[in-house]
């Protein structure tokens, strides 16, 4: 009886080391993904990688916390903003939901010919802990840093603006991809 307990036991423990041996191999963590799967605006904005926005941590962090002026952070719409009351910097932040319950986060820093390299708009995908750049695969124009992509506070839809103060059409998040739509603004 001494060994059929034993013989049992060592069965048990054998199956749930295959099992978890199995989850790791394909890339399941439940624990992490529970913990770490951002849910929010603020949450993506936390998790972005420097290197797509230009802006560390402690930076993003004091924003979030309210201590620079110019902020505008609006969860339930997916929105954060900044203009800096004492220069020139500026940006906006967003996400699309997905089909899938997933997000799409966009960066965009708007055209200033004073300021032309500091021009930047940028689509990511977060996935399995992964950032990913999908600007190209995800715009049906390509991204033209002469232009001010300006990211919905409400709705769905980039408004797409010139320096000479033109608008030259819409991007429109519909579907899990952004479509093109002429501006009547001109």
């Amino acid at each position: 009886m001494n060994y059929m307990v034993k013989h049992v036991r060592a069965n048990l423990i054998f199956l749930a080391l295959c099992a978890v041996m199995i989850a790791i191999a394909l890339g399941v963590d439940p624990v992490a993904a529970q913990s770490t799967e951002p849910k929010t605006v603020a949450d993506f904005f936390r998790l972005v990688p420097e290197r797509y926005i230009g802006y560390d941590l402690a930076f993003r962090e004091g924003l979030l916390g309210g201590e620079r002026r110019g902020t505008v952070i609006d969860i339930p719409n997916g929105f954060i903003s900044w203009d800096a009351s004492d220069n020139p910097e500026e940006f906006e932040f967003a996400i699309f939901k997905k089909n899938n319950g997933k997000y799409l986060a966009a960066f965009s820093v708007g055209y200033d010919s004073q300021f032309p390299q500091a021009s930047r708009f940028v689509l990511l995908s977060y996935e399995r802990g992964r950032w990913r750049d999908v600007t190209r695969a995800s715009l049906p124009v390509a991204y033209n840093r002469r232009l001010t992509y300006k990211l919905p506070r409400q709705g769905r839809t980039i408004e797409v603006w010139d320096e000479n103060g033109h608008q030259p059409y819409l991007l429109t998040w519909a579907n899990d991809r952004f479509r093109i739509k002429r501006s009547s603004v001109r």
